[in-house]
Formats: structure tokens, C-alpha cells, sequence
């Protein structure tokens, strides 16, 4: 589907952009959003920097766009097509996505091949498409698009306006808030790793508890959370996780964090709100990290990050030590042939002369 056409003064007031110029938006209808590589005309562009914006107005089509959204402070040469000025172009950029975005909302029913038990409640406006499973005592709210292969198990709520693509699987006992995302592959509620050591090898710690996924939480394709042991697994409200992530059982996640692709966060493990966490770190467990902390792409954290620091490494340290602690490493060969020359040139000099 193409997105549909949009008058740009309509779009400003959309995003929150002011124009240099209002009259420059009358009449103007916007069509799409590009690239600042590839502008199309017609379309709206986000710029960043002067950088970016010298490579728009000298592409081809750069000068036939419907608009440019610019920050607030950035000099735009005459001749430009119009500006809007946004404090946050990200956010802007953000805003114009969902404006933009022509995603197919297929039409309320049942496919023929869904299963329902009959004491699932499902309202009357939610899609099931084909070979979907829904488990007894299970509820399905108002506007859920649930996706082919999708199966809800026994006992399940999804909340309103949630979406679940293709073959997510629900374990039962499973909570999902209103308008969560949950892609492709995802499995919400198995079984932790847990087992304790018997005559026999590892006993089984059966996992009794279950996964509690707030509002508008978004998860990633083949994303796996783990159910609690007694109590949940928490993932808060409006936190975004990417995909092929690992949440271990009884890890609580607050709000609005957000845990890039291939993460894994071990057992009963506290994230705080507002974290930040970069693709492919891994979290010990029991853990804590405070609200607003950082934790850089690749570091294996061991230890508590305190609220607002930045962590990177493996070992994690802060920031600044992991830092400094690489230029060091990256400089031991030059500081090894100087303490080789030094010891050299010492030994030289207590040699008495012949």
C-alpha cells in the first residue's frame, strides 16, 4: 500500500514544526518520506547537520522536495525548498514515520482454519488469520490483529490493540497490556533455566510463575522471555527490546528502556527506567542496573550500574576507566620498546669504560 498524500501544513502541525516561512507551505502536498541520500520530489527529508543537508540540495530531486525538517539552529541556504524547524529532528523523524506508514490493517474475522476453545473470549473486531490457536480461558481484546501460526495459550490476556505477528507463541498463563508489539518468532512464557543438582543429575525447577508484558512494549523477532519461578517477569510499560533477545526468568524491566538485538539479561536481573542497552551485551544475574544508566554495544556487565552512569567493556566498567584502560592497551607496544631502550641504555651506562 502507498502511504497516503498529506498537505504539509497539516504534516508541521503533526510533528510539532515551525516554518521559516508560512506561506511557502500553502498548497504544498507531500507524497512520502526519503533519505537524505536519495531525496524524491514530493517527498519530506530529515536533516540532521549542515553535512547532510549540503548532500540533499545537491541530489538529484533535492530541490523538488515538499519540505525540509531541520533543527532549530541550522542555516539553510535561499532558494531551498521549505523549511520546518523541529528541536528534535529524531523526534520529527519518528513522528513522520508513523505518518507515513502504509503497514495493511487486514479486516476483522476468523479465518476458517483458526482454532478457538469455547470458552475463549475474543471480541468481535479482533483478526484472527489462518491456523491460529487460541487456548481455553484465554482473552483477546478489542482490535487485535493476531497473525498466521500464532498460538495463545490456555488463560492468556492480550490487551487492546496489541498486533502478534506470524507464529508468536503465548505460553499459558501469559499477560500482554494494550498496544504491545510482539514480531515474528517470538516466544513470551517458557520455562527458565533452572534446575538443582540431585543424585540423579539436574532436578528440574519447575517454573510456576508467568510473563507480564505491559502497555505499548514493543518485542523483536525471535525475542524469548522466560515465565517467572513463583512470581513474573515484568517487561514495563512503553520499553522497547530488538530482536533475538534472551530475558531470563524473574527479571524485571522498567519503562521506557530500550535493549538492542541479540541482549541477554540473566535470571532475576532489576533494569531500571529509562536504560539504555547496545546490541549484544550480556547482563549477569541477579544484577542491578539503575534508572538512566547506559550500557555499551558487546560489554559483559558483573556488577550494579549505579542511576545515569555509562558502562562499556568486558569486564563493564565506567566508561571513562574503559576508556582510558584501552588507549593503555592500545599503546603497551610503544610503552614496551620505551622501557626496553631505558633499560638498555641504563645497563649501558653502569658498563665501565674499557
Amino acid at each position: 500500500m502507498k502511504p497516503h498524500p498529506l498537505p504539509l501544513t497539516e504534516l508541521a502541525r503533526r510533528i510539532g514544526a515551525t516554518p521559516d516561512d508560512p506561506t511557502t507551505l500553502e498548497g504544498v502536498t507531500v507524497t512520502g518520506l526519503s533519505t537524505h541520500t536519495m531525496p524524491q520530489a514530493g517527498h519530506v527529508v530529515t536533516i540532521d547537520d549542515a553535512e547532510q543537508l549540503h548532500a540533499t540540495l545537491n541530489a538529484s530531486n533535492g530541490n523538488e522536495l515538499a519540505a525540509l525538517v531541520v533543527p532549530a539552529n541550522l542555516e539553510v541556504p535561499q532558494g531551498a525548498p521549505p523549511v520546518l524547524r523541529h528541536d528534535a529532528p529524531r523526534l520529527a523523524f519518528a513522528k513522520l514515520t508513523a505518518l507515513f506508514d502504509a503497514e495493511a490493517r487486514p479486516a476483522p474475522g476468523r479465518a476458517a482454519s483458526a482454532i478457538v476453545a469455547d470458552d475463549a473470549h475474543v471480541e468481535a473486531d479482533v483478526t484472527l488469520a489462518p491456523h491460529v490457536v487460541i487456548g481455553s480461558g484465554a482473552t483477546v481484546e478489542a482490535g487485535c490483529i493476531i497473525d498466521a501460526g500464532c498460538i495463545i495459550g490456555p488463560n492468556v490476556h492480550v490487551g487492546a490493540g496489541t498486533r502478534l505477528f506470524p507464529h508468536v507463541t503465548l505460553y499459558p498463563g501469559v499477560r500482554l497490556g494494550a498496544r504491545v508489539r510482539v514480531h515474528a518468532g517470538a516466544v513470551i512464557g517458557a520455562d527458565g533455566f533452572g534446575y538443582a543438582a540431585g543424585p540423579d543429575g539436574a532436578e528440574k525447577v519447575h517454573h510456576l510463575g508467568t510473563v507480564v508484558i505491559e502497555d505499548d512494549v514493543e518485542i523483536g523477532a525471535n525475542t524469548t522471555i522466560d515465565r517467572g519461578t513463583l512470581g513474573a517477569t515484568r517487561i514495563g510499560a512503553g520499553t522497547k527490546v530488538d530482536n533475538l533477545c534472551q530475558i531470563g526468568h524473574n527479571v524485571e524491566v522498567g519503562r521506557h528502556t530500550l535493549i538492542a538485538g541479540t541482549v541477554a539479561i540473566g535470571g532475576s536481573t532489576r533494569i531500571g527506567d529509562g536504560v539504555r542497552i547496545g546490541g549484544g551485551a550480556r547482563i549477569s544475574d541477579h544484577l542491578t542496573v539503575h534508572d538512566g544508566a547506559s550500557l555499551a554495544g558487546g560489554s559483559g556487565l558483573s556488577k550494579d550500574i549505579p542511576a545515569g552512569e555509562t558502562w562499556g567493556g568486558l569486564p563493564a566498567t565506567p566508561m571513562r576507566q574503559w576508556v582510558r584502560e584501552r588507549y593503555l592497551i592500545g599503546n603497551l607496544e610503544r610503552i614496551w620498546q620505551f622501557v626496553c631502550t631505558a633499560t638498555r641504555d641504563a645497563k649501558r651506562s653502569e658498563t665501565p669504560d674499557a
